[in-house]
């Protein structure tokens, strides 16, 4: 009885390969892709679960976010970014206030009486040398003390002696302002040298300058842009 059934098998499984070959082999092909197609699928996510997929995407997700945030915060924090740019425009700025002078501020340099003006418009005469000529500054006569000291604060650009106007500074104060002190008889500063507001930088006293005949005092000039203004408008 089993001997006849396996014969039966046998025989139906001949038949079958029997008709398989004389059909469309394409048909086979195609079956089998889709088989192994869905055995790779299968295999791949039983070796992968879904939850690690899914974690895989967020994962991605979060990492170009962090990319995003990281390049955000160079632009924002980083060198050169906006939050550098802005602080080194207000650096700039309060340097720039720094370095402005308000001549308004200006300190006398020396304590005593004017006696002469400023006078660009009429010609004084000079006893000394005998002519007639412009006052660029005002003359000062000392009350209490013989020391000269700086209008503001600022760099000596020359300190030069002559006969014309004894010994002689020059201040440059920036923002195109300077200062002029003549008539002195000794500098206590030199060429080049820092000073700030109120600093000694001279004495007066008798001088062999054209303005030796009115004693002991200060010649002291103003410059603004290179013109010569009048101290008296700026000092208290």
């Amino acid at each position: 009885m089993k001997n006849n059934k396996f014969k039966n098998a046998k025989t139906r499984m001949k038949n079958f390969f029997s008709k398989l070959k004389r059909r469309d082999t394409s048909f086979f092909i195609i079956a089998l892709c889709v088989v192994l197609l869905a055995t790779a699928i299968v295999w791949r996510y039983t070796s992968n679960p879904d939850s690690n997929g899914g974690n895989n995407i967020a994962e991605n997700d979060l990492e170009n976010k962090e990319t995003d945030i990281d390049s955000h915060q160079d632009y924002v924090g980083g060198v050169g970014g906006v939050i550098e740019d802005y602080e080194n425009a207000n650096k700039d700025k309060q340097e720039g206030k720094e370095d402005t002078i308000d001549l308004k501020s200006m300190k006398t340099p020396l304590a005593g009486e004017i006696y002469r003006e400023f006078a660009m418009d009429d010609l004084i005469y000079y006893e000394s040398i005998g002519e007639w000529r412009v006052h660029k500054g005002v003359d000062i006569k000392p009350k209490d003390t013989l020391i000269i000291e700086s209008a503001f604060a600022g760099t000596v650009e020359s300190v030069n002696n002559s006969e014309i106007t004894g010994t002689e500074i020059v201040i440059d104060h920036g923002n195109n302002i300077k200062t002029l002190y003549s008539n002195l008889v000794s500098a206590s500063v030199k060429a080049g040298e820092k000073v700030q507001q109120g600093q000694e930088i001279g004495n007066v006293g008798k001088t062999v300058s054209i303005e030796a005949s009115d004693g002991a005092h200060l010649h002291f000039e103003l410059l603004v842009d290179g013109k010569n203004v009048d101290p008296m408008d700026y000092i208290n």
